[in-house]
C-alpha cells in the first residue's frame, strides 16, 4: 500500500504584504512555520494510528526554498512531538546532502522486521511540484504523477514490501490540479486498494 500525502506550503515571506520572515525556515513566515507546527499533529495521529512495519517518508517537495523550509518544520516538530519517548518509532538520522543514501540504506536494514513505524527524512526535489504557466490542468495533474511514481520507485528500492507514506509539499495550483483529476478520473481521490492520496 502506497499512500501519497500533500500539504501546501506555508505562507511564504516573499509576498507583499507578509509577515515577517521566520529565522530558522528561510522563504516561510514566521506566522507559516507556526501553522505547520500545528498541522503537524494532525500527521503525528496518522502516524500513531498507522499499522506496524509503516514507512512514513517525509519526502517530496519543489524546488522552492519554501517548499523545502516547510518540509523541514514537520520534520523537526515531529521529531519534538515524539521527543524519542515513544518506542514504536523510530527515526532516521537527519538528512545530509553530502551523503544522502548511508543513513537511508542504514535504516532500510531496519525495517525488515515489521515491528514499529519508522520516520525517514529525505527531502526529494521533484520538479513536477512546479508547473509551467499556462499548463492546462490535466496536463499539470498527469506530469504530477508521473513525479510521484518517480517518487515511489526511488523509495521502493530502500522499502520493497512496507506500506509507504510518502509526505510531500506541494503548491496551491498543481495540488488542486490533481485532485479535479482524479476526482473527475476516479469518482475519489483513492484510487484502489493499493494507492491512495490525502490532502491535509
Amino acid at each position: 500500500m502506497t499512500r501519497f500525502v500533500f500539504c501546501h506550503h506555508a505562507e511564504r515571506a516573499d509576498r507583499r504584504p507578509a509577515g515577517e520572515e521566520s529565522e530558522k525556515y528561510p522563504g516561510i513566515t514566521i506566522k507559516g512555520e507556526k501553522e505547520t507546527r500545528e498541522k503537524t499533529r494532525i500527521l503525528a495521529k496518522m502516524v500513531r494510528d498507522l499499522s506496524d512495519g509503516s514507512i512514513v517518508i517525509l519526502g517530496g517537495c519543489s524546488k522552492a526554498i519554501r517548499a523545502a523550509s516547510t518540509l523541514a518544520v514537520f520534520t523537526d516538530e515531529l521529531r519534538q512531538l515524539f521527543g524519542g519517548d515513544d518506542k514504536d518509532i523510530l527515526f532516521s538520522e537527519r538528512f545530509n546532502s553530502a551523503a544522502p543514501l548511508g543513513p537511508l540504506r542504514k535504516i532500510a536494514k531496519r525495517s525488515g522486521n515489521g515491528k514499529g513505524k519508522i520516520v525517514v527524512d529525505f527531502p526529494l526535489r521533484i520538479e513536477e511540484f512546479i508547473a509551467p504557466p499556462g499548463q492546462r490542468e490535466k496536463t499539470m495533474a498527469r506530469k504530477l504523477l508521473a513525479g510521484l511514481c518517480g517518487e515511489e520507485g526511488f523509495f521502493r528500492r530502500f522499502f520493497p514490501n512496507n506500506p509507504l507514506i510518502l509526505v510531500n509539499i506541494g503548491h496551491s495550483s498543481e495540488m488542486d490540479a490533481l485532485i479535479n483529476f482524479l476526482h473527475k478520473e476516479n469518482g475519489s481521490v483513492r484510487i484502489n486498494d493499493k494507492v491512495d492520496f490525502h490532502f491535509m
